[in-house]
């Protein structure tokens, strides 16, 4: 097999810029699919999960560092969502402008709205997001 028909694993810096952006990403998507639900958006973190499952598998990351990667990158969404959730409702509430208030809120005001409205099944949601991604990322790469 000659160099161009083998394909490189990715390096460490890769795989964690990758579950960075790909974890953000996820994050501000789930809370603009949000937007187009009443009540309850936190099921959506499982199918962005399951998405970023197969994504890291595409890219070609090895067995378990796949299924770390895509567990991460699902908690990173989940942390990135909940700050942006509670820079939504706090700019509701104040009346203030949703971009100043992503700029001056501070880590303590978003920990604070982010636990009022953290539920059970917000945590539940996340268990099954992270087994799901890292099934999906253990199991299809073990078949190749």
């Amino acid at each position: 097999m000659d160099s161009a028909q083998r394909r490189k694993t990715p390096g460490l810096i890769s795989c964690i810029a990758t579950t960075a952006i790909a974890g953000l990403a996820a994050g501000a998507l789930w809370c603009l699919l949000a937007l187009s639900v009443t009540h309850g958006a936190g099921f959506l973190i499982v199918p962005l999960g399951a998405a970023m499952g197969w994504y890291f598998h595409w890219l070609g990351f090895p067995g378990k560092r796949c299924a770390i990667c895509a567990m991460t990158a699902v908690l990173i969404a989940f942390v990135y969502a909940q700050y942006l959730f509670a820079a939504v409702r706090i700019a509701q509430m104040l009346g203030f402008p949703l971009r100043n208030t992503l700029f001056r809120m501070d880590l303590g005001l978003a920990w604070q709205g982010a636990l009022a409205n953290l539920g059970a099944w917000d945590f539940v949601w996340l268990a099954l997001a992270c087994a799901i991604a890292a099934w999906l990322a253990m199991r299809i790469s073990v078949r190749q």
